[in-house]
């Protein structure tokens, strides 16, 4: 008995059903993925705060009690604030960035953020969740310069207007890309410190008017992606060694100065003055509770 195979319309069937099937299945598949990554950076996020918590308790019961404040996540998972670093201990995924708030010796997780791989982890009623960050091609467009190289300018809308923006940091493939305003974000002027005598207040004035800022007009970032700018972010931009804003060096890059502004360095031989940047372009010190010349040039942290 002669085999009858299959005919070619029968074969194209085949494939088209497939094709169809591949077609349903790939993005449930990605999706399912997807969600897989997503809960695992919340698990790491929410094993990394009682990481944090432990340490502040290990160190109070040491008698030095982690002082309350802003801290920043490094690339390394370890928490950084002004001269302050603290080693954070976690066996397993450990995040790259983000900020932690603490307050009266606990982690208040409605004001973190946590970053694991890709994403980031915000916390709403003590719930971890994932935030969708904007990214640089997202809001800004190259203007002048290479791309994502120190000094080039970019215009960004950051949800209300366009403003121009300079590399300050270029961003890795672990770090975001850090970029400074142009100038000033307006022309009030404010103390660094709100509610002491010593630059241990975390520059409470300048982040309170970033807070405003993040809630009513920079609406497409996440407040985790706005701060001010350190005084070696500062000299590193202008090609200098990160300490060598401790000469009270003058700048070379206009671009870097123009305004008077608060940087995130407290003078650590002195608690009465934090580093600024003047409208010449010299780094100076100055008294942390004088709100008669100082602003806030805000930078914005962005994944490339």
């Amino acid at each position: 008995m002669k085999k009858r195979g299959f005919t070619l319309i029968e074969l194209l069937a085949v494939i088209v059903v497939l094709a169809i099937i591949a077609l349903i299945a790939t993005p449930i598949v990605m999706n399912v993925i997807s969600n897989a990554q997503k809960g695992a950076a919340e698990r790491s996020a929410d094993n990394y705060v009682k990481a944090v918590e432990t340490l502040i308790a290990t160190e109070r019961l040491d008698g030095e009690p982690v002082e309350d404040g802003t801290y920043e996540i490094d690339e390394n998972g370890n928490l950084k604030s002004g001269d302050i670093e603290l080693t954070v201990e976690l066996n397993g995924t450990k995040p790259s960035g983000g900020s932690i708030e603490i307050k009266d010796g606990q982690v208040v997780k409605n004001e973190s953020s946590i970053k694991v791989g890709d994403y980031t982890v915000v916390y709403k009623d003590g719930a971890a969740s994932i935030k969708e960050l904007a990214k640089l091609l997202d809001v800004c467009e190259l203007t002048d310069g290479e791309d994502n190289e120190v000094g080039a300018e970019y215009n960004c809308n950051l949800g209300d207007r366009d403003r121009t923006f300079y590399v300050l940091e270029a961003g890795t493939s672990s770090k975001p890309a850090t970029l400074i305003l142009e100038g000033n974000y307006d022309t009030e002027t404010l103390v660094w410190c709100v509610s002491k005598f010593d630059n241990s207040c975390q520059a409470e004035g300048p982040n309170a008017k970033l807070d405003a800022i993040a809630k009513n007009s920079w609406t497409k970032l996440d407040r985790s992606q706005i701060g001010i700018p350190s005084a070696s972010q500062i000299v590193v931009a202008d090609g200098k060694e990160a300490d060598a804003y401790l000469e009270a060096p003058d700048l070379d890059n206009e671009w870097l100065y123009g305004d008077d502004y608060w940087t995130s360095t407290p003078y650590t031989g002195d608690l009465d003055n934090v580093w600024y940047v003047d409208f010449n372009g010299s780094m100076n010190l100055g008294i942390i509770v004088d709100d008669s010349t100082c602003g806030v040039r805000p930078v914005i942290l962005l994944d490339v």
